[in-house]
């Protein structure tokens, strides 16, 4: 592997992720939401909250295998030992990388294709929280794909754990954004290292840091999509709700591709003595 290219690689990461925080440093709020607020009913956002952490309670236990069936696994998976056959054989360089990454956005456009008919949809008839079973869904289904994409496993605690984690930091902005990108940074590292924290490896534990960053996860996906949810139950008027589905899926597929791509690039430097990070 050249020292060279992966490290001018690992500076461009470091530079995307920088642009990441920046872009989303302020709350950006559309001004619709700004009359929506004076009508949102006070229970509205547990409600909300409560339908996303039963969404991934039942996705986790028992969906993975159901989102499987509507894309194709095995061919990720092939397309993925093609990609790192040519960096292991040929050469690590540029050209080689973005292999990895054409096909893990090729999945999060089809996904917000996906997203776009049913949010959009589900407004024009007015159809607000009903959806959430199917964007929690569409969005795992998005993230499993971008994992496979740079040679993840998504399936056991530990992964889920870290979905669950880069969901919630992708929906935040400013100095807490900043904290919580940093945090899953240090698990990154954490996971690529041999000095393992031996309660990262309990499985009682991380069943009960998977409930806490559920409940996290849904008060964040709450809080985004609150407003959208709201007028998204409001028939016709309910499209405008639909886009925020859309928007908050693309926010948290963006982070999740550049953490990949974080962890695939670490996973090569393991590969080879020399390179630090």
């Amino acid at each position: 592997m050249s020292r060279f290219s992966w490290e001018n690689e690992w500076r461009l990461q470091n530079l995307k992720e920088e642009s990441f925080l920046v872009k989303h440093v302020m709350d950006k709020t559309p001004k619709w939401v700004a009359l929506a607020e004076k009508r949102v009913p006070e229970t509205l956002q547990k409600t909300l909250e409560s339908a996303f952490n039963k969404a991934f309670i039942a996705v986790f236990e028992k969906g993975a295998g159901l989102i499987e069936k509507t894309y194709r696994k095995n061919k990720q998976m092939e397309l993925f030992d093609e990609h790192q056959k040519e960096i292991d054989e040929v050469a690590f360089n540029s050209r080689a990388v973005r292999k990895f990454e054409r096909q893990a956005k090729r999945t999060v456009h089809k996904n917000l294709a996906i997203t776009t008919v049913e949010g959009i949809g589900l407004g024009i008839v007015g159809m607000g929280i009903p959806d959430v079973p199917i964007f929690v869904s569409v969005m795992l289904k998005s993230i499993y794909e971008i994992a496979i994409s740079y040679g993840f496993s998504y399936t056991n605690n530990q992964e889920k754990l870290f979905i669950l984690k880069m969901i919630d930091a992708s929906l935040k902005s400013g100095e807490v954004l900043r904290r919580k990108d940093k945090e899953i940074n240090q698990l990154i590292e954490r996971y690529h290292s041999e000095r393992s924290v031996e309660e990262e490896n309990d499985e009682f534990v991380l069943e009960l840091q998977i409930q806490r960053q559920i409940d996290s996860s849904a008060e964040a996906l709450s809080h985004e999509l609150l407003y959208g949810k709201f007028v998204q139950g409001m028939t016709f008027v309910g499209v405008v709700g639909g886009t925020t589905d859309i928007t908050c899926l693309k926010k948290i597929t963006d982070y999740a591709v550049l953490k990949y791509k974080r962890r695939f690039l670490l996973r090569q430097a393991g590969k080879q003595s020399g390179i630090s990070t």
